[in-house]
């Protein structure tokens, strides 16, 4: 995989975290310290679990045989579909979290790195190298974090509805040139 792949890939799963951090700070201030330990949980979280399911999906890739491919870009299409089906849900703008509580925080964190957990399986089987891609999903969350939070302080809710919509659709993008390129059309 190419780096423009891997920055994509990164941006556009960044897009959750930013989402829950967009509407943890709606309705109630958060500071510069809190706003970098939230940042922090996430991108531990995210590139974690990305590295976890790139160590499931290669240690499986054996099993799976002339079906590694498919399956991995599978994977990758139908988490697209859901982040998609995710945003189109109604009353996502109305939903709050407390992520000042450590507990609240980690079960954020880590429910909304199952997706990444998922998209690191499809990874694993057809992407060698991990370290690169795991450090530029933290990159990305801890930064796109941070951005979300300063979003809703200024009230801009709607970008949450809008930023899983297009990882949705971002992903699925990417699961499409992933096919035309191992079918070496383009």
């Amino acid at each position: 995989m190419n780096l423009i792949a891997l920055l994509a890939i990164s941006f556009l799963l960044s897009l959750v975290p930013f989402s829950v951090a967009l509407s943890s700070s709606v309705y109630r201030c958060i500071g510069w310290k809190e706003a970098l330990r939230i940042a922090l949980i996430f991108g531990i979280f995210q590139s974690g679990m990305m590295a976890l399911g790139w160590v499931i999906g290669f240690a499986i890739k054996g099993l799976l045989l002339d079906m590694a491919f498919p399956v991995a870009v599978l994977i990758i299409f139908f988490i697209g579909i859901r982040l998609f089906m995710d945003s189109r849900r109604p009353g996502r703008e109305q939903r709050t979290m407390a992520v000042e509580n450590n507990r609240i925080l980690l079960g954020f964190a880590f429910v909304i790195s199952i997706n990444s957990t998922l998209l690191g399986m499809g990874l694993g089987i057809i992407y060698k190298e991990i370290m690169i891609l795991a450090g530029l999903i933290f990159t990305f969350v801890f930064f796109m974090t941070i951005i979300g939070i300063q979003a809703g302080k200024r009230g801009m809710m709607n970008l949450g509805r809008s930023a899983e919509l297009l990882g949705g659709i971002g992903l699925i993008l990417i699961s499409i040139v992933i096919v035309l390129q191992y079918l070496k059309i383009i």
